[in-house]
């Protein structure tokens, strides 16, 4: 294995180099929790949890991660392809217009000179949604409402009162 003292922190904890403190922290979390020496006592394993207990105490403290920082400006980073160095930062395109929609006001004259939707007596405007026709309901009947209820449970009452009564003379 190449000398441990000059791996990249980023590197071990497989994090790009604009991670939040946060995203370092879960990352070491995760790492230790996979090469903890208790769960596995081999000295491969040792060696990786020294690693990633090595980069974490550089990116912990903000300190110590600004001087690695600018000590290795290119680390974490291939010497060439997609990720070199010497490649130019994406920026956005400027929008073709100023003017946006949260931006737009419509003026008195505007608001006036917008078409309208002229009605004439006795036309019937369909609803503009795609909820279904009501169901017909038909007339209401004695069943339907809540003395049907009220005079079925005071039967039930009553028989359940004349049963509890039968069985503690019987």
């Amino acid at each position: 294995m190449p000398n441990d003292a000059l791996r990249d922190p980023y590197a071990v904890l497989g994090i790009p180099r604009d991670a939040s403190q946060q995203q370092v922290a879960g990352a070491h979390r995760r790492l230790a929790k996979r090469f903890h020496p208790d769960l596995h006592p081999d000295e491969q394993t040792a060696n990786h949890m020294r690693q990633v207990n090595e980069a974490w105490r550089i990116l912990s403290s903000s300190a110590r991660r600004a001087e690695y920082d600018a000590g290795h400006p290119t680390a974490g980073t291939p010497s060439s392809g997609h990720w070199a160095a010497s490649r130019r930062p994406i920026r956005p395109s400027q929008p073709t217009t100023t003017r946006t929609w949260a931006t737009w006001r419509a003026t008195d004259a505007e608001t006036r000179a917008a078409p309208r939707t002229i009605r004439q007596p006795g036309e019937v405007q369909l609803p503009q949604t795609r909820r279904p026709t009501p169901l017909e309901i038909g007339p209401r009947t004695f069943r339907d409402s809540g003395w049907a209820a009220l005079i079925v449970a005071a039967v039930f009452l009553a028989l359940l009162a004349i049963a509890v009564v039968v069985g503690k003379l019987a």
